[in-house]
């Protein structure tokens, strides 16, 4: 996996995954397979809701494990092109930091063979620390996808 930040707002990770697109893509469509990726090794779900449509939302409750901390994200899909590409907003809910902050996600699945190449960009960062801390937590997210593709226990984050 590579990441480049290319600006002090913009994050960009692109990941291999051995399965075709349409299989990787299908990880990012619901309330079900969502929680089985979302957030670094120290995180847990504990609601999802996806309305897996453009104008739909999504809602995210992740409690920390080791601090107990509650948090949710929340965000509209803008842009979705089955199976090459999903875009959509991106909040945390409650947080002063991302008051006002026009946050992006857009994921790019690019078949390679039977294989999938994924881009994920997100921008609209508060600053340059929460775009540091999206990077390892995007990462730890890209191998959750991985291990449930293959089978293989993902990394802790």
């Amino acid at each position: 996996m590579t990441a480049t930040a290319t600006e002090n707002d913009t994050l960009t990770l692109t990941r291999l995954f051995k399965a075709p697109r349409e299989r990787v893509f299908a990880a990012f469509t619901s309330a079900d397979s969502i929680p089985q990726w979302f957030g670094c090794g120290h995180v847990k779900v504990t609601a999802c809701t996806a309305d897996f449509r453009v104008g739909g939302s999504y809602r995210i409750e992740a409690r920390g494990l080791e601090s107990d901390e509650a948090f949710n994200v929340t965000g509209v899909y803008r842009e979705i092109t089955p199976p090459a590409k999903i875009a959509y907003t991106w909040n945390y809910e409650g947080d002063p930091d991302w008051a006002g902050c026009e946050s992006v996600v857009s994921v790019e699945f690019k078949a390679i063979g039977d294989q999938t190449e994924l881009t994920l960009t997100h921008t609209g960062f508060p600053s340059a620390e929460s775009r540091g801390n999206h990077s390892q937590g995007w990462g730890a997210c890209m191998d959750k996808i991985d291990s449930l593709i293959t089978g293989q226990p993902a990394s802790a984050c």
